[in-house]
């Protein structure tokens, strides 16, 4: 993990937008002892099973709900998401993709989408950072070649766009390979996507149609109205919401809050955050 005065561990600049650095500091200094506690407890079990990680049951949803230490991260998602039995039954599917990716006589349309989307992924986070090179005439362009963790980043996109042709790419893909290639190798973070796009999310979330988005706006709208008449209220001027009855139409927040789903949160909880979800999701 990386860190400096100006950036957390994951290598995302530090904000202070909503708190003040002093703020910042404190929250890391205490919850650093936490985490400390958190890895602690979680190296005891793994000891305790024999340096494997545990079946699910109570005491691991527990400690997962509690917190998965970074050290551990990538490991435990990838377990329980069930994408390291899909690797295991697959083990050479990827390298193959990756080598047929690379065929200049293959024509992908999503190749050119996905190579446009490798330089806004995370450009603050100094692991992402793209360096600048001049040419002949000192014209300067951003260039990819030495950050390794954008260059797996593509394997894995274009890798993915191959393996499901029906989805092909869809930005907000991106963002969610950037995050778990912080916390795995790539190989492993291309059959996560596999598993969260096909065995997690609503079935057409990412293809042309969406419809697995919309579903999850109805979901939420229909839990806000049910859950949050308040809000609702606010929201939407009391209007009944009917996703039976619904003619497609919902709220003008479903503008804001596809977004949401679509990134599984990146961009829009704080990092720590969006991380404690994420160990919960999986």
């Amino acid at each position: 993990m990386y860190c400096d005065f100006f950036r957390d561990q994951y290598g995302f600049k530090r904000s202070y937008q909503w708190i003040s650095n002093k703020e910042y500091i404190d929250f890391e200094a205490s919850y650093s002892h936490i985490l400390q506690r958190r890895k602690l407890k979680w190296e005891a079990v793994l000891n305790e099973n024999g340096g494997l990680i545990p079946s699910k049951c109570s005491k691991m949803k527990r400690y997962v709900r509690k917190g998965i230490p970074p050290s551990l991260r990538g490991r435990v998602w990838f377990h329980y998401s069930g994408a390291e039995a899909k690797m295991k039954s697959h083990s050479d599917l990827y390298q193959q993709l990756v080598l047929k990716a690379q065929d200049p006589r293959l024509e992908n349309e999503n190749f050119e989408v996905i190579e446009r989307d490798l330089h806004r992924t995370f450009p603050e986070n100094i692991k992402f950072k793209s360096t600048i090179v001049s040419d002949d005439n000192n014209s300067q362009t951003l260039s990819t070649d030495n950050v390794p963790i954008i260059q797996s980043l593509r394997r894995v996109l274009t890798a993915f766009s191959l393996y499901s042709p029906n989805i092909g790419y869809c930005q907000s893909l991106n963002y969610i390979v950037g995050i778990l290639l912080l916390f795995m190798e790539e190989e492993k973070a291309f059959w996560m996507l596999v598993t969260i796009v096909h065995d997690y999310l609503p079935e057409n979330m990412y293809d042309v149609t969406m419809e697995g988005s919309n579903v999850d706006q109805a979901v939420l709208m229909s839990l806000i109205m049910r859950k949050m008449p308040d809000i609702w209220n606010k929201m939407n001027g009391g209007v009944n919401y009917d996703i039976e009855k619904s003619d497609g139409n919902m709220p003008t927040i479903t503008l804001v809050t596809s977004h949401w789903f679509l990134t599984l949160y990146i961009n829009i909880l704080p990092i720590e955050t969006l991380l404690r979800v994420w160990d919960c999701f999986f």
